[in-house]
């Protein structure tokens, strides 16, 4: 799944898939043991062969750019197109496998509705505003190295009634039930909570186009 697959949060799947060249140990199959496999990439070689992975491995020229993990399809997660003015976090209960172009997170230990709810809040737009570049038109990367300066507190010290807001909150998509939630889970002061209100309705408001 890809970027175009995700609309206003929600996971529509247009029918595009993806074609795992790998074996499970990580080395590319022998197209001569994949008859099928291999007659549908040489139908396909010469625009196969146009990518960049297949101009520099060119022995490797039916490689996808990353390689692919099966398991994770199965995966409840988030999505996250990278560049956007707003967080879109879309969360995908485990049937689709996400294109490059989209950063995913699995966790072992926090409720992925509930880390859902704080990455729509102010609080995670603040901080991806404050060590992203800002593109064309004021858009904020909502890139990896970013999004891991979230600090989150251990989810075994989440009360239980503020992980059921939190988890309410994203699940209803409710913004601002979103921004309530994950500022009571950081303790935040009235005036702390009207700083970031402020400021992110600010950056809102200069991304929103026309």
């Amino acid at each position: 799944m890809t970027t175009k697959d995700i609309e206003k949060e929600i996971v529509e799947w247009k029918g595009l898939g993806v074609i795992n060249p790998f074996s499970d140990n990580g080395s590319l199959v022998n197209l001569s043991e994949y008859p099928k496999l291999d007659k549908y990439l040489e139908e396909h070689a010469s625009a196969i062969r146009k990518r960049n992975c297949a101009k520099k491995y060119p022995k490797s020229w039916y490689r996808t750019i990353d390689r692919i993990y099966p398991d994770l399809t199965k995966r409840p997660k988030l999505l996250i197109p990278d560049i956007k003015g707003e967080a879109h976090i879309a969360y995908e209960d485990g049937h689709f496998y996400p294109h490059h172009n989209l950063y995913y997170i699995t966790s072992e230990e926090w409720d992925l509705r509930s880390l859902q709810a704080v990455l729509r809040s102010g609080i995670a737009k603040l901080f991806v505003s404050i060590y992203s570049t800002q593109m064309r038109g004021g858009y904020l990367r909502f890139q990896a190295q970013y999004l891991r300066r979230i600090r989150l507190p251990r989810w075994k010290d989440v009360p239980s009634a503020l992980r059921k807001a939190l988890g309410d909150a994203a699940i209803a998509g409710d913004v601002e039930a979103c921004n309530n939630a994950a500022f009571d889970l950081y303790q935040l002061t009235a005036k702390e909570r009207a700083v970031i209100q402020k400021t992110t309705n600010r950056t809102t408001h200069e991304h929103r186009p026309g």
